[in-house]
């Protein structure tokens, strides 16, 4: 699709994009073959529908949103972890997004700071950023169609306060990409260069990096944020300040549903030096299970710690504690049984149950050979955590979810 078919859609396309927001986006895209207008229109209805979710506050603020691509849909980040970046950067006035893409981050940044300036090299998708900031009232956002190690090139110091970016994950024919030597712009061999032109640099990375590892690669990093909702760890934020000598801060930070935010930050020496309790459950007690960010975090020992609980095995990463505790990132289950997981307990544990939810830690099966084993269901409102305890003896824990 050309620029011009995707950055002047007539009244009559948007129209047909409204009227079509329900149908089903392969079977337009057959009828419609060879047909560049059309090809246009479905192209915003293909984004509208895989962005609902996600996006649903920006495209609310902007109805004529335009998406250069489904692959910028398909990338782009979420409106809750742009609002989050955004919130790193409050104080800031002049801030480089390096990485433009859709510009989410760029938009959310900018209700934040005095103005923003966004490197994007595809001219379809720079000229889709500048339109979209103007629909959104965002006269703080300057987009500029160029690459941006050549940008970078033409820079003096301190030309900015801070830097956001997010290198592209993605190498030759859509590979994957996790280290940040291998993703473009390569950030482990421009941080340097980057904290001359701006004294804080904001990263975002792939969840799958190590985070011990990350910060030996890079210099100056003030703090490590490994970033997502209930169900999975989205992504790692690293921070870099210039004058950094200091050891990291790690923190987890879960999003809820309401974008209400579950939080906690330790270091690496005091991980290292806790030295939690460890205990099998018993019923009536509850069970903690952290979210994946935590978990991501590596702030197995310090969670236990920090919040008085009891550990179920060194390896486990399972919590529990016979009351309620406040602020904990994760989820309560309320435990109603603990059986050894032998035919015994198997046996009594199927008597009680015929359905369930399965979630093993530290334990030689998945959670599907844990049903057939026991000849369940999966579904009911109870959760069998399969795991180890601290004399390292498989166990069964069936728990209910606390309110």
């Amino acid at each position: 699709i050309s620029l011009q078919d995707m950055t002047s859609l007539t009244p009559l396309q948007w129209s047909q994009v409204d009227n079509l927001m329900n149908a089903d986006v392969n079977q337009l895209r057959l009828a419609h073959h060879g047909n560049s207008e059309m090809d246009a229109v479905i192209t915003q209805v293909d984004c509208r529908q895989r962005t609902a979710k996600k996006l649903c506050s920006t495209l609310q603020a902007a109805p004529r949103f335009i998406f250069p691509t489904v692959l910028s849909a398909e990338q782009s980040t979420s409106d809750s972890l742009a609002a989050f970046h955004a919130s790193l950067c409050s104080g800031f006035l002049r801030v480089l997004d390096l990485t433009c893409g859709l510009g989410i981050d760029s938009f959310h940044i900018a209700r934040n700071v005095e103005q923003v300036t966004a490197c994007e090299i595809n001219p379809l998708t720079a000229e889709c950023a500048s339109l979209n900031a103007r629909s959104l009232n965002l006269e703080n956002v300057n987009v500029v169609n160029t690459d941006s190690e050549d940008f970078l090139a033409s820079l003096l110091p301190n030309s900015f306060d801070c830097i956001f970016v997010d290198p592209a994950r993605r190498g030759t024919q859509g590979k994957r990409l996790f280290a940040l030597s291998d993703c473009s712009p390569d950030v482990s061999t421009l941080l340097p260069q980057l904290l001359e032109i701006a004294p804080h640099v904001i990263i975002k990375a792939s969840p799958m990096l190590d985070i011990s590892h990350t910060i030996g690669e890079l210099t100056n990093v003030t703090r490590v944020i490994a970033l997502g909702d209930r169900r999975e760890c989205k992504e790692l934020v690293i921070e870099c300040n210039r004058n950094n000598t200091d050891d990291p801060v790690i923190e987890s930070v879960t999003i809820g549903p309401d974008n209400e935010e579950f939080s906690f930050s330790f270091n690496m020496m005091q991980e290292r030096s806790a030295t939690p309790d460890f205990g099998r459950p018993e019923p009536g007690h509850l069970l903690f299970e952290p979210f994946p960010s935590a978990i991501k975090s590596g702030a197995f020992n310090s969670l236990a710690v920090d919040f008085g609980l009891t550990k179920l095995a060194p390896n486990s990463h399972l919590y529990h504690f016979p009351d309620p505790v406040a602020g904990f990132p994760g989820r309560a289950f309320r435990i109603y049984a603990v059986l050894p997981f032998n035919k015994k307990g198997i046996r009594e544990a199927s008597s009680l149950i015929s359905h369930a939810e399965v979630s093993t830690r530290n334990f030689p099966l998945k959670p599907e050979q844990v049903l057939a084993k026991m000849k369940i269901h999966p579904g009911g409102n109870t959760k069998i955590f399969a795991s180890r305890d601290a004399s390292d003896k498989t166990i069964l824990i069936l728990t209910t979810p606390e309110p």
